[in-house]
């Protein structure tokens, strides 16, 4: 049962850093993924998408997109088989786009439980 942390910097264009931690090798569906973006990175690239894969048996996408002030999260198990769990967030309405932001997807028994951005916890949208 041991813990997997992946720390990657600089992953893609607009993102500082991207760390997938999984508690237990056993249980790849729980774990956090956080990202955090360079200042002046929404205003830029829009929308910024990052990526944890691990072809076949696991897979996490986070689009931030600041245009429409929302953010999806899709986690799934393969590649080409449709998310075990798909989530959509509300970016806050006062956000400043040009201040470098602090993103954590909590997912747990293969579903996205929550998504904090510098620490809060953003509104989930129905979809």
């Amino acid at each position: 049962m041991a813990e997997i942390i992946s720390k990657e910097q600089k992953p893609v264009p607009g993102i500082d850093y991207s760390e997938i931690c999984i508690p237990d090798e056993e249980n790849l569906g729980t774990g956090t993924f956080t990202i955090v973006l360079e200042h002046d990175a929404m205003p830029k690239i829009n929308p910024i998408v990052s990526t944890v894969i691990n072809e076949p048996i696991f897979q996490l996408i986070v689009s931030i997109d600041s245009e429409v002030k929302e953010v999806t999260t899709l986690l799934g198990k393969a590649y080409n088989t449709p998310p075990l769990s798909r989530e959509v967030f509300i970016l806050p309405e006062n956000i400043k786009l040009s201040d470098a932001h602090k993103f954590e997807v909590i997912f747990k028994d293969w579903k996205v439980k929550d998504l904090m951005m510098n620490g809060d916890n953003l509104e989930r949208i129905s979809v």
